[in-house]
């Protein structure tokens, strides 16, 4: 007769578990997991709201990517570790900034910020642009003043 000890050494594996590398491999990529969702959000939003103006999907964002439409799903499910080529083409095709590199005009300035974010403004001045680290209602000002700055 079997014993239930005998039972569980039978279907338990032999192999060590792995769950603590995994939570440190997990934590090490933190950083890269965050921003890779901000950047599949940002490329899901502006394909949505070039939809209507110019057709705008996955697919066709594909197409003139020249890469497959599997390849984009797993961009924007922040599946894909992105070249900078890649990003380039994005930003081109989109025409939106997805990786802002400062140079030493904008260094100690928010103009960088102003600038990436003003053809959102322009589309829609009835939302409030909070996915930046200031979280500022650039409508608002832009009500008041009738400037970005």
């Amino acid at each position: 007769m079997e014993t239930p000890l005998d039972k569980i050494n039978k279907i338990a594996s032999k192999d060590q578990s792995t769950w603590l590398d995994d939570a440190q491999e997990r934590q090490a990529k933190k950083n890269w997991t965050q921003r890779s969702f901000k950047i599949a959000i940002r490329i899901l939003r502006e394909i949505r709201a070039q939809k209507p103006i110019n057709g705008m999907t996955q697919k066709k964002l594909a197409a003139l990517m020249g890469v497959s439409p599997q390849y984009i799903n797993k961009v924007v499910k922040g599946k894909e570790n992105l070249t900078l080529e890649t990003i380039s083409k994005i930003e081109q095709i989109l025409g939106i900034t997805l990786v802002n590199i400062p140079s030493s005009e904008t260094k100690g300035t928010i103009s960088a910020v102003h600038t990436e974010f003003k053809g959102v403004i322009d589309r829609n001045l009835s939302k409030t642009i909070s996915e930046n680290v200031w979280s500022y209602d650039y409508t608002q000002y832009y009500k008041r003043t009738g400037t970005y700055g």
